[in-house]
Protein backbone atom coordinates (compact mmCIF):
# COMPACT_ATOMS: atom_id res chain seq x y z
CA UNK A 1 0.00 0.00 0.00
CA UNK A 2 1.59 3.28 -0.94
CA UNK A 3 -0.82 5.00 1.34
CA UNK A 4 -0.66 6.55 4.37
CA UNK A 5 -1.99 4.03 7.27
CA UNK A 6 -4.85 5.37 8.88
CA UNK A 7 -4.36 6.00 12.38
CA UNK A 8 -6.04 6.98 15.17
CA UNK A 9 -6.12 10.73 14.82
CA UNK A 10 -7.53 10.66 11.44
CA UNK A 11 -10.91 12.17 11.20
CA UNK A 12 -13.87 9.37 10.48
CA UNK A 13 -15.50 11.44 7.55
CA UNK A 14 -12.09 11.42 5.57
CA UNK A 15 -11.45 8.14 6.07
CA UNK A 16 -14.71 6.71 4.78
CA UNK A 17 -14.74 9.66 2.27
CA UNK A 18 -11.43 8.66 0.98
CA UNK A 19 -11.77 4.75 1.50
CA UNK A 20 -15.83 3.59 1.13
CA UNK A 21 -14.78 0.53 2.46
CA UNK A 22 -14.03 1.25 5.34
CA UNK A 23 -17.61 2.28 6.28
CA UNK A 24 -18.78 -1.61 6.21
CA UNK A 25 -16.18 -2.07 9.06
CA UNK A 26 -17.55 0.66 11.13
CA UNK A 27 -20.63 -0.65 10.79
CA UNK A 28 -19.38 -4.73 12.15
CA UNK A 29 -18.33 -2.70 15.43
CA UNK A 30 -21.89 -1.31 15.84
CA UNK A 31 -21.16 2.62 14.69
CA UNK A 32 -24.09 4.05 13.01
CA UNK A 33 -23.96 5.13 9.29
CA UNK A 34 -22.09 8.15 9.33
CA UNK A 35 -22.95 8.98 6.20
CA UNK A 36 -26.19 10.89 7.22
CA UNK A 37 -27.79 13.16 9.64
CA UNK A 38 -26.14 14.47 13.05
CA UNK A 39 -23.44 11.45 12.36
CA UNK A 40 -22.23 12.99 9.13
CA UNK A 41 -21.66 16.15 11.04
CA UNK A 42 -19.85 14.62 14.41
CA UNK A 43 -17.95 11.79 11.56
CA UNK A 44 -16.25 15.29 10.13
CA UNK A 45 -14.12 16.40 13.44
CA UNK A 46 -14.16 13.09 15.53
CA UNK A 47 -11.13 11.31 14.87
CA UNK A 48 -10.99 7.28 14.77
CA UNK A 49 -9.62 7.25 18.39
CA UNK A 50 -12.35 9.31 19.84
CA UNK A 51 -15.10 7.22 18.03
CA UNK A 52 -13.73 4.02 19.16
CA UNK A 53 -14.01 4.93 22.80
CA UNK A 54 -17.29 6.11 22.68
CA UNK A 55 -18.74 2.98 21.31
CA UNK A 56 -16.59 0.55 23.56
CA UNK A 57 -14.25 -0.74 20.90
CA UNK A 58 -10.62 -1.78 21.07
CA UNK A 59 -8.96 0.94 18.88
CA UNK A 60 -5.86 -1.16 18.05
CA UNK A 61 -8.55 -4.21 16.58
CA UNK A 62 -10.53 -1.28 14.36
CA UNK A 63 -7.16 0.39 13.29
CA UNK A 64 -5.94 -2.93 12.11
CA UNK A 65 -9.41 -4.16 10.00
CA UNK A 66 -9.70 -0.83 8.62
CA UNK A 67 -6.04 -0.65 7.24
CA UNK A 68 -6.69 -4.08 6.30
CA UNK A 69 -9.87 -3.25 4.40
CA UNK A 70 -8.05 -0.83 2.38
CA UNK A 71 -5.46 -2.75 1.84
CA UNK A 72 -7.32 -5.70 0.15
CA UNK A 73 -9.03 -3.45 -2.12
CA UNK A 74 -7.84 -3.15 -5.28
CA UNK A 75 -6.83 0.23 -6.90
CA UNK A 76 -9.48 1.83 -8.96
CA UNK A 77 -12.28 -0.14 -7.69
CA UNK A 78 -15.09 1.61 -5.48
CA UNK A 79 -16.87 -0.84 -3.34
CA UNK A 80 -19.32 -0.54 -0.68
CA UNK A 81 -22.27 2.37 -0.63
CA UNK A 82 -21.34 5.68 -2.24
CA UNK A 83 -21.38 8.68 0.18
CA UNK A 84 -23.07 10.46 -1.68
Amino acid sequence: MNEEMINGDMKVWDVIHQHPETLEVFLKYGCPDMRKGIFALSAHIMKINWAAKIHHIDSDKLLQELNRAVQQTPEGSEPGPSLH
